[in-house]
């Protein structure tokens, strides 16, 4: 199999597999074969990312990352997705790995808002993904004004990601409506894959920016395939 898409998934597991769902069920498809090629590489014993970026541990993520896109490379793949907000810290130094485009989830992001004229906008996401400026370089690069949360809302979102979404357990929605309730942003970067599944299970309107709903649609289109969203 050649000229398929290659999936760095696992970080997390939930996310990947939200992921693969959004690809397919937002393929225009009458059979199977009308379908995306895909491999997926499941590799949930990677690093922690945002622990690995905030100091707080030696367990560097970047080796096993560069073998996965050199793995998907060598199989075939023409194209990478990683499905992590957070390892676009590694973006560029992987992507001089390998000779197939990756997808950087935030810059695809923040492009989308500027072509929308979406400005005003709260990034939620890892700590480590704010600590290491990505989505707020990515910001200012497209004159998009933006705001993050304090330390306290901070600590709430890490909560949500970690101590519920990675753990199965239900959304904490005080600590969610608080978060959100207090802002007086137009638009909400779920910059984080775990909190893009919270757009689905609290059917959020579409202010609520997903990063993984236009890398789906920016693969469809490199794939040649209609797209059935709306």
């Amino acid at each position: 199999m050649k000229n398929f898409l290659g999936i760095v998934g696992g970080l997390g597991p939930l996310a990947s597999s939200y992921f693969y769902e959004l690809i397919t069920t937002n393929t225009e498809a009458t059979k199977d074969q009308d379908h995306i090629n895909m491999v997926l590489l499941s590799h949930a014993t990677i690093a922690d990312r945002t622990a690995y970026i905030l100091g707080k541990s030696k367990d560097n993520p970047y080796p096993d990352l560069k073998n996965d896109v050199k793995t998907l490379e060598k199989m075939g793949a023409d194209l990478i997705a990683i499905p992590c907000n957070t390892a676009c810290y590694f973006w560029k130094d992987l992507q001089q790995e390998v000779n197939i485009p990756i997808l950087n989830l935030i810059e695809e992001t923040v492009k989308y808002l500027k072509n929308n004229n979406m400005d005003n906008v709260l990034i939620l996401a890892t700590t480590g993904t704010i600590e290491s400026h990505l989505y707020q370089d990515a910001c200012k690069k497209y004159d998009i004004s933006y705001q993050i949360l304090n330390d306290k809302d901070q600590e709430g979102i890490m909560h949500i990601i970690f101590e519920n979404v990675k753990k199965g357990q239900d959304i904490d929605l005080d600590i969610w409506n608080n978060i959100i309730n207090n802002s007086n942003c137009n638009y909400f970067i779920l910059g984080c894959t775990e909190l893009s599944i919270l757009k689905k299970a609290l059917k959020l309107p579409d202010n609520f920016i997903d990063p993984l709903e236009i890398e789906t649609e920016i693969i469809l289109k490199h794939y040649g395939k209609k797209s059935l969203k709306k």
